[in-house]
């Protein structure tokens, strides 16, 4: 940073989030990426014990849960973020925590993960979560019966869990919306065009410190906002933050739109280590 002749700051948030409870991007029959913390499967290279006559090493069949034929839309796998048109309907779906302390669990969280059947939320050496599709509690509880893997369900309807979070406004908070001039606030998770049209307004009503450019465009087509407060001077050091690069960070754009609020809002009374920066 010491390089740039005039050295700036940009508070930013990528276009790819969506900015509602992380569990809302979670799409059933999507591929999910392994998260580093979960232990992987082991190599097993002798035969285990068994469990109702069934080998440990052995893959455990699970029935198809899904008739491409007959399935509806809410049952057919989502592909892509694209194809979404409506929020999924959680009703019914659970999270569970899993015990990974057998060596085979991995193998068939794995297993059952290939079928469409869950959806591994992440975990640590000891156990990880997972989300069970409704009509595939039956068979995945069998499964893991099967295995001898311990299990506990942690949520048990997720979509009552997501309309706690993001609680419909009533007539008073409507007004108090109207009157601010945005949407935001650090009371529920916000979707993107909340975000950007929170930086849009701070930007309007304090135009001598606050700009917001688009600097391109995010893979799925969304524009990428930067938002930058300075108050000008040459001098002033850089400080870069951003939030939301990854579509599971459900807690780092609240963070974010929380220290622009902050610096925007009370720029007049900051101390000087606040506002010798951009």
């Amino acid at each position: 940073m010491g390089s740039l002749t005039k050295t700036v700051v940009f508070l930013c948030v990528a276009s790819s989030v969506l900015c509602t409870p992380f569990i809302n991007q979670l799409q059933p029959g999507q591929e999910w990426p392994t998260r580093s913390s979960v232990k992987q499967p082991y190599n097993q290279a002798e035969p285990e014990p068994t469990v109702g006559g069934v080998t440990k090493n052995e893959e455990v069949v699970v029935p198809a849960v899904i008739d491409e034929e007959k399935a509806t839309d809410d049952d057919k796998p989502v592909e892509t973020l694209d194809d979404v048109v409506e929020r999924i309907d959680y009703t019914g779906a659970q999270v569970w925590k899993v015990s990974t302390m057998k060596n085979n669990a991995q193998r068939l969280i794995n297993q059952l993960a290939s079928e469409k059947l869950i959806a591994s939320w992440g975990g640590n050496h000891t156990s990880i979560d997972i989300l069970v599709k409704p009509k595939a509690l039956e068979n995945v509880t069998a499964a893991l019966k099967t295995k001898d893997i311990s299990y506990y369900v942690m949520i048990e309807d997720l979509q009552q869990r997501i309309n706690e979070e993001n609680p419909p406004l009533d007539e008073n908070e409507l007004e108090l919306q109207d009157r601010r001039g945005h949407r935001m606030t650090w009371k529920q998770y916000h979707r993107l065009e909340d975000i950007h049209g929170f930086m849009d307004y701070l930007a309007k009503t304090y135009p001598s410190i606050v700009s917001v450019k688009t600097i391109g465009k995010s893979h799925e087509g969304r524009d990428l906002k930067m938002l930058r407060i300075s108050d000008g001077k040459p001098s002033n050091k850089a400080v870069f933050i951003d939030g939301g690069i990854h579509a599971r960070e459900w807690i780092s754009p609240a963070v974010v739109t929380y220290f622009i609020n902050q610096f925007a809002e009370n720029f007049d009374v900051e101390s000087d280590d606040i506002k010798n920066i951009d």
